[in-house]
């Protein structure tokens, strides 16, 4: 049989690659290996983990206004002349008040004492806002590891279907030899030899896509590790850890899997710091509401100022209430009191979403494990019956068709129980990952 010159091409290309990949190191990357190198490269976690870094530093500065606050100034000055007062107005008499050169020099404390608890209230804000921070750049780590999980699965998934397909492609281009055989003594017709070429043509196409597949998968997991999508020096190695995982069975009950959720979900626990972090905003708000009452002390050096003293020192209260700034203090608590009731029904929201993604992941990875054992089943009916098939032909007593279809449903077969093995496993990443659960 003649293969087309496009496919001559394509084989050609690939053994060319073959030997370029071969003259350099070949890197072999596990699923672990491959996620850990993402999660150090990744821009999107770095840019997280940067977020929650600066938000940390800012429930920092925002803590140092609770301290009293330093200060020291200096000013010297230099005048044309002193500064006489002279009252009789005779030449060289008078009073000096004050030297040509001049210079004071002050240090000044200042410490909150009411204002301390709209202070408190903004520090803790701070705080949850830098936690809830920590958190995102938690869910993002997350997110981006089943990412990675689940396209290397679909790699190894594409792969298995391309071996199913292939020995599909090479079984039933030899009973195309073998038709073209009998077609030219004469025991088939042109027909059933069409139909044969047909079936194999099919099964090409099927490998051709589950190839494709493969190299999109593969492309995806060489961006997430920010290397070249077509780097060939890059050697993924088969999943059996997760792959060994998915076949194993739930060990806790649905309703522990959404409690574990709950409480460990980076994606409810921001939500739940974000909105205590919105809800202290809106006391501090409203704190602000209350006079400033500070406590000051100045220490002032004085030279060149004749009726100021060398060394003065004094302690005293500040107060100060702005009482009427037509309402925009008060609104400005309002709206901050309805961002935090805002904030609280997007945390409850976020629990239930976690709930019922955990409930749905469940009974999604229930159904697969169901999946498999029919595939399992399936592919056992299917081999007997193409077996039977193949020998009633062999003898005369079946038709074609009868073949193809059994050869069509035995690769089926195949197909589904390689998707069902793989689509178990990603479905296990997925329950992991909605319940918070690590292996």
């Amino acid at each position: 049989m003649r293969h087309p010159s496009w496919l001559f091409l394509l084989v050609a290309a690939a053994a060319g690659s073959a030997g370029s990949v071969s003259a350099q190191t070949v890197t072999r990357l596990t699923v672990d290996q491959a996620v850990q190198e993402a999660l150090r490269v990744n821009e999107q976690l770095r840019a997280a983990r940067a977020r929650a870094d600066a938000a940390g530093d800012n429930a920092k500065s925002v803590r140092g206004q609770l301290l009293p606050a330093l200060s020291a100034t200096e000013l010297w000055q230099h005048y044309t002349e002193p500064f006489v007062i002279n009252l009789s107005g005779q030449p060289g008499q008078g009073v000096l008040a004050r030297n040509i050169n001049a210079n004071t020099l002050t240090v000044n404390a200042n410490q909150p004492i009411l204002g301390l608890v709209r202070l408190g209230y903004g520090y803790a804000s701070a705080n949850r806002s830098a936690d809830a921070s920590q958190s995102d750049a938690q869910a993002v780590a997350a997110s981006l590891t089943e990412q990675v999980q689940t396209t290397y699965l679909r790699l190894f998934e594409a792969r298995a279907q391309e071996g199913v397909a292939r020995a599909s492609v090479e079984q039933l281009e030899k009973q195309v030899q073998d038709a073209e055989a009998r077609f030219r003594a004469g025991t088939i017709t042109n027909a059933d030899l069409l139909r044969f070429r047909t079936a194999a043509a099919n099964a090409r196409q099927q490998e051709i896509q589950a190839h494709t597949d493969g190299l999109i998968a593969r492309q995806g997991l060489l961006t997430f590790l920010a290397r070249n999508p077509e780097d060939p020096s890059i050697e993924f190695v088969e999943p059996e850890d997760l792959e060994r995982h998915g076949a194993e069975p739930v060990s806790h009950a649905v309703d522990a899997l959404i409690n574990r959720s709950l409480a460990q979900r980076p994606e409810v626990l921001r939500a739940r710091q974000q909105a205590d972090a919105a809800r202290d905003n809106d006391r501090a708000q409203f704190a602000a509401l209350l006079p400033e009452v500070n406590l000051q002390a100045s220490y002032a050096w004085t030279r060149g100022q004749v009726f100021f003293p060398e060394n003065s020192f004094y302690l005293g209260i500040y107060v100060s209430w702005p009482f009427w700034t037509w309402g925009s203090t008060f609104y400005a608590a309002k709206s901050a009191e309805r961002q935090a009731d805002a904030a609280e029904a997007l945390s409850d929201d976020a629990r239930r979403q976690a709930a019922y993604e955990v409930s749905s992941r469940y009974s999604q990875l229930q159904a697969q494990f169901v999946a498999v054992e029919v595939a399992e089943t399936a592919i056992k009916g299917a081999e007997e019956a193409y077996r039977v098939t193949d020998a009633q032909v062999r003898v005369g007593a079946g038709t074609t068709t009868d073949l193809l279809d059994a050869q069509s449903a035995l690769t089926t077969a195949r197909l589904n129980l390689a998707r069902a093995r793989y689509e178990r496993a990603v479905a296990r990443v997925a329950l992991d990952r909605a319940s918070a659960a690590t292996h």
